[in-house]
């Protein structure tokens, strides 16, 4: 069975919701069972050289960071949600990308100046500066959004839960999307599907 290392609340949420989606078991190790961060990234570790999550362990197979851990999971588990044509593979692999090199970083920064840091420690000058450069990967969006539902052809792919997983930092980084209308209706869309709720929801 699949096993998936890291905390619900962390970038282990993307593959959570990809394995949701794809319908297949897997197991959840979120961690907690480690009462110190030097236990949790020593047992990270362990599978995970580098020490850091998600990892995702299929079998002997063991694989790391986590948009390569979602396009695995949707060319093995979830053909749904990877087209069959090259075009649009090589577009999914153009969206994840954009994800993490665009949209994370800036999100990153924001989120630590407006939410970690104290509010006489912001650096403004970071703030402002990344503040602008979200600008231009959000108007991308917004712009490629505005005449169609999804990122590549006609239906939710891996694209969309990537580049919506990595959106949803925009709540703690304080990013306000009501400039991008058509962006903020997919982001919807893509967030009331069943298998996000189910991966999001707290367990009891």
């Amino acid at each position: 069975m699949l096993k998936i290392y890291g905390p619900a609340r962390s970038r282990s949420s993307r593959a959570l919701w990809m394995a949701e989606e794809c319908g297949i078991p897997f197991e959840h190790e979120d961690l907690t069972r480690y009462p110190t961060m030097p236990e949790k990234s020593a047992a990270v570790r362990e599978i995970n050289p580098i020490g850091k999550i998600p990892v995702l362990v299929d079998g002997d197979f063991v694989l790391s960071e986590s948009m390569a851990i979602n396009l695995y999971l949707a060319r093995k588990h979830g053909r749904h949600l990877w087209p069959s044509g090259e075009q649009d593979q090589a577009k999914i692999l153009q969206w994840s990308f954009f994800a993490v090199t665009e949209l994370d970083p800036p999100l990153v920064e924001l989120m630590v100046e407006r939410t970690f840091r104290k509010e006489g420690e912001r650096n403004a000058a970071n703030e402002q500066k990344h503040a602008e450069s979200v600008k231009r990967p959000l108007g991308v969006l917004e712009g490629h959004l505005a005449d169609q539902p999804w990122l590549v052809g006609p239906g939710f792919t891996v694209a969309d839960l990537n580049v919506a997983s990595v959106l949803t930092m925009a709540a703690g980084a304080k990013q306000e999307l009501t400039d991008y209308p058509h962006l903020l209706a997919w982001l919807k869309r893509c967030q009331d599907r069943p298998a996000y709720r189910k991966a999001t929801t707290p367990k009891a």
